[in-house]
């Protein structure tokens, strides 16, 4: 019956074997709740470290990095997430964003953030010496801007084609009204 079935997420696969949509929804809940849990033991298994080695790290037993990495996102405490990362040598910051902020507003704060994060990349640059490894920092600016540039592209591209569709839309009605 679903052989050749294609799903474009786990919970309307969930719903489908389950028969019945309220999975769906159940297991999109579940998902949005363990969305730093899965990112906490996604970095601890990038970083070739076991369980146990992390809890050494963190001064814990290796059930509180269990409970930590499957557990729900609701139960986890922002200190115990710090030690986490911070055992791991990775940096954790937080990104508050008001959600009845305009959307430029929103844009612009991340242009500032990757524009902090390029800077550092170039600090980076000029304190090594190292000439192919700058000439790759060279080719990722590059890739960078190329990247941007095309993302732009196909937003402006998406504009482009609300707005003229809504051009030739109020020029219907308006001739249809007369």
């Amino acid at each position: 019956m679903a052989d050749n079935k294609t799903f474009d997420s786990a919970s309307e696969a969930a719903a489908f074997y389950a028969g019945d949509d309220k999975f769906k929804n159940l297991v999109d809940e579940e998902i949005s709740q363990n969305q730093i849990s899965y990112q906490l033991l996604q970095t601890r298994i990038s970083k070739n470290i076991s369980q146990k080695e992390l809890a050494n790290l963190m001064g814990c037993d290796p059930s509180k990095i269990s409970r930590m990495e499957s557990g729900n996102d609701l139960n986890l405490k922002i200190g115990d997430i710090k030690n986490f990362l911070s055992a791991l040598d990775v940096d954790i910051k937080f990104l508050f964003e008001d959600k009845y902020l305009p959307a430029a507003e929103k844009i612009k704060n991340h242009v500032y953030a990757i524009h902090d994060q390029l800077d550092a990349l170039a600090k980076t640059a000029k304190e090594i010496n190292n000439d192919e490894i700058i000439e790759k920092i060279k080719i990722f600016y590059g890739e960078v801007l190329l990247n941007f540039l095309i993302r732009y592209k196909d937003s402006h591209q998406t504009i482009h084609t609300i707005t003229e569709s809504k051009r030739i839309e109020k020029k219907q009605q308006k001739n249809s009204s007369s």
